[in-house]
């Protein structure tokens, strides 16, 4: 009796497997399969002997490694192209950060119908390829930006691949064409060279040409660049600031040498040549400058009289008696 039940149950569990190749036999990949694969062929092009994913459905090794899902080395196997734009760093794949995952940006098993190429706009890694959506996601009209609003499609030699040109300038000059004319005349005609698509160029260093720190860290843009130009913009202080009435037409241009861009206020000196506690504690500025901060006088603090301290250098052959910092930038006394 047990040893008959014995080969009773292994009947059972043979014929369970009998019956289980005979459905894999008949249905093949298609009981696991999510969806049916696309069938569109890209003009006709036939790639390892395949127009279309359909043409090799139930042969889910082509895409996937068992227990794992698609795989991008077994894509590009197919794909060749895309495998020597990434072998080049050239073209759209070869800009991408993630270039593994390919069903990211080309999913199938969408049905017969499904176009590969044809992804959400948002899904779009577009920070990846240098440039971001941030401020294109709708037009000056506010309707939504297509792929197409920015980009014209056209096919290579492989007929699988496609070119991406950006149109920058024929929906910016619907806005403001005078503009982008003048523009284009000034920069050239390489938007992207510049743009990232936000509202900073594409690496260029502000500090570089200019600083923008202090309270010029929060000033608009167009504060400085009048009318979106860019050539030409003012550096010098007072070609943006006016000289103010406390010391009009009293000094050079060296605002750098009291005011820093922390603001105008406190004024201090940064850059003064004669010691300002040479009498043994700091003067007030009036002292030294009885008329203006442009012109300084050492008779305000000294008890001489000119006429006395001229004798005194006529004796000594010395004839050039100002300014007196010339030859006492110290304010001591030549021995």
């Amino acid at each position: 009796m047990k040893i008959s039940g014995w080969f009773f149950g292994c009947g059972a569990i043979l014929a369970l497997v009998a019956c289980l190749i005979l459905i894999l036999s008949v249905s093949g990949a298609a009981l696991f399969s999510p969806g049916a694969l696309s069938a569109l062929r890209a003009q006709n092009t036939i790639i390892a002997g395949v127009a279309s994913h359909a043409d090799f459905e139930s042969r889910c090794e082509l895409c996937h490694t068992p227990f794992q899902g698609p795989d991008a080395t077994r894509c590009t196997e197919c794909h060749r192209d895309v495998l020597d734009q990434i072998a080049s760093t050239r073209g759209a794949h070869g800009q991408l950060r993630d270039v593994q995952s390919c069903a990211m940006c080309h999913p199938d098993h969408k049905g017969a119908n499904a176009r590969l190429t044809r992804i959400a706009f948002s899904e779009i890694p577009h920070n990846q390829f240098g440039f971001s959506l941030a401020r294109h996601e709708r037009d000056y009209d506010n309707a939504p930006l297509t792929c197409r609003a920015c980009h014209t499609f056209a096919p290579t030699r492989d007929a699988e691949t496609r070119i991406l040109r950006a149109a920058c300038v024929s929906c910016h000059a619907r806005a403001d064409a005078r503009f982008i004319a003048e523009h284009r005349a000034a920069m050239g005609e390489q938007c992207l060279a510049c743009h990232d698509g936000t509202d900073r160029l594409r690496g260029f260093d502000h500090n570089q040409v200019f600083a923008l720190d202090g309270k010029h860290a929060t000033v608009a843009c167009a504060k400085c660049h009048l009318a979106n130009r860019f050539r030409g913009t003012p550096r010098e202080c007072v070609q943006c600031h006016a000289d103010p009435a406390i010391h009009r037409g009293q000094f050079s241009n060296a605002c750098a040498a009291c005011h820093t861009s922390a603001g105008w206020r406190p004024a201090r000196l940064i850059r003064h040549s004669f010691p300002l506690d040479h009498g043994g504690k700091p003067a007030a500025c009036q002292v030294c400058h009885p008329v203006n901060y442009g012109a300084n006088s050492c008779y305000t603090c000294h008890a001489h009289e000119p006429n006395a301290i001229a004798r005194t250098h006529l004796a000594v052959n010395i004839r050039d008696l100002q300014p007196c910092t010339k030859c006492h930038p110290t304010g001591k006394k030549i021995e």
